[in-house]
């Protein structure tokens, strides 16, 4: 095998895979991009209840910081304007930004060039790298903040016993940096609070003047996303989105809407789905123990203590792992060469589905039914994840979705009057309210597209059979989409890949 083949290989499949339009989660969205199309656009409908003001659970800073001058670069120059191009761009910056920081981070955290080698090779070959990291999670925006905390933490702790190097320079830009990941995501204190411990023992406990610009520059950079955050929630009192957010998931009753799962999830079921057959090489009971461990084992430890647990929670591991690989200490009989093949195929796979199949024709739908302005009707959304409304780039867009009362769900907030520019995303309801739904479009008149998974086509199908006064067209179809989520081994047609546009109106 020729690992620089590969090695470059691997960078080449990461801008494939920042360019197809896989769909993983819909945090993706709704916490990042539909919330900044708002703001730059005025197109972005839903708002998820982290960005309402009397949650106000996430911060604008890093989203403005990150993407904002993406945003606003595309809304000056960007022409006729595609939110499925402007997802690109964005993903794509997000790729070129993870490489050239966790390459560079490599410079810091690994001394030989051997390690910086070997640890650049497995992240650059990673489907976390090409798929999750890409999309536009606050995880991913996570992993750059940590490894530049990480990279500055080492370079204080290597001049530690030069009293003559203060730092202050790097210590303001370590300020903001810590800032800037915890007011993105309050997890992030998590991650690096065992390498806190050596960089304080080895560097600030002798060098006081420096801790102190460390806090004055965390503390300025705290008070302009706090005064950010108040400003856009317009609340009237000072607005401190981490501390908001970590107090909802410290509520158990509340992460129950999200979903439990033991605490050993991130442990036995996520890590090794991230690491794959790399897992071998943590089979050593030599392993070192220097940052980027500290930081596994701190972050492994602060999030396994919450119940809910999604794999993309680990994202920022993924290149500390490699990083903290020991081939020389490996006890294992498996040679190396089996191990990388088996890493390589484990990718491929994972990153077929994950970055270029996964919920592929959620987007690929919106970009169909918007295609030469096409002027939109009511849109069903059923069984599918929510749909990015942002991307249909409709500034009259009305958006509504069902609702929950006494365990039941209703369409209670849904406004049957409106019969243009509607998407009603209808999520994982049952047949009847589906039913009862477009039987209410359709009564006055209006027709209706209903957007499925193909593995669910047979509800339409069932739709079709018990009102002959209806025409029911397929009108758009794509296999090229994988529903992961309605599965029922028992019922092999559950298993159809593919995604349907449906037509449907009074005869």
């Amino acid at each position: 095998m020729n690992l620089k083949a590969v090695h470059i290989l691997g960078y080449l499949a990461g801008l494939f895979f920042a360019l197809e339009p896989s769909y993983i989660h819909p945090d993706e969205h709704f916490q990042s991009l539909e919330i900044l199309a708002q703001h730059f656009f005025g197109t972005g409908r839903t708002i998820p209840w982290e960005f309402l003001p009397e949650n106000a659970a996430r911060s604008f800073g890093p989203l403005y910081l990150t993407y904002g001058p993406l945003f606003y670069l595309y809304r000056e120059f960007g022409g006729k304007q595609s939110g499925l191009t402007l997802l690109y761009l964005v993903r794509l910056q997000n790729y070129l930004m993870f490489t050239c920081i966790y390459k560079l981070a490599l410079q810091f955290l690994l001394r030989s060039k051997l390690d910086r080698a070997k640890a650049s090779f497995y992240i650059s070959t990673s489907y976390i790298g090409w798929t999750y990291q890409t999309h536009s999670f606050s995880n991913s925006l996570e992993t750059c903040a940590l490894l530049v905390v990480l990279s500055l933490f080492q370079a204080l702790i290597q001049d530690s016993r030069e009293q003559k190097y203060t730092h202050y320079r790097t210590c303001a830009i370590l300020g903001f940096a810590i800032a800037f990941g915890v007011f993105n995501r309050v997890t992030f204190l998590g991650f690096i609070a065992l390498p806190c411990i050596p960089t304080f023992t080895n560097f600030y406990a002798k060098h006081v003047k420096s801790f102190v610009v460390l806090i004055i520059a965390f503390a300025l950079s705290c008070t302009a996303f706090i005064y950010l955050d108040t400003q856009l929630y317009k609340t009237s009192h000072w607005c401190i989105a981490p501390l908001n957010n970590l107090r909802y998931n410290l509520k158990t009753s509340n992460l129950v809407v999200h979903g439990l799962h033991p605490r050993y999830t991130h442990l036995l079921i996520n890590l090794p789905q991230i690491l794959g057959p790399l897992l071998v090489y943590f089979t050593s009971r030599r392993q070192r123990i220097n940052l980027t461990s500290l930081s596994c084992i701190s972050g492994l430890l602060f999030l396994s203590a919450f119940q809910h647990q999604e794999l993309r929670f680990l994202i920022p591991l993924m290149p500390l792992l490699c990083a903290s690989i020991e081939l020389s200490n490996l006890d294992t009989v498996i040679p190396t060469r089996y191990v990388t093949g088996a890493w390589i195929i484990f990718n491929i796979i994972f990153a077929t589905i994950m970055g270029s199949l996964h919920q592929r024709g959620v987007l690929t739908a919106i970009q169909e039914m918007t295609k030469n302005d096409t002027q939109i009707g009511v849109h069903f959304w059923w069984r599918s994840y929510s749909p990015p409304t942002w991307l249909y780039f409709n500034k009259d867009l009305v958006v509504s979705t069902t609702n929950i009362v006494n365990q039941e769900e209703r369409v209670d907030n849904i406004d049957f009057d409106i019969t243009k520019d509607h998407v009603i995303d209808l999520k994982g309801c049952d047949y009847k309210l589906f039913e009862t739904t477009a039987q209410k479009f359709l009564n006055q008149g209006s027709g209706i597209r209903v957007i499925i998974p193909k593995s669910s086509g047979k509800l339409v199908n069932r739709f079709k059979e018990s009102h002959s006064n209806l025409r029911v067209q397929n009108i758009w179809e794509t296999y090229f989409s994988l529903d992961l989520d309605h599965i029922d081994f028992a019922d092999i047609s559950t298993l159809t890949p593919g995604i349907t546009i449906y037509e449907i109106n009074v005869l």
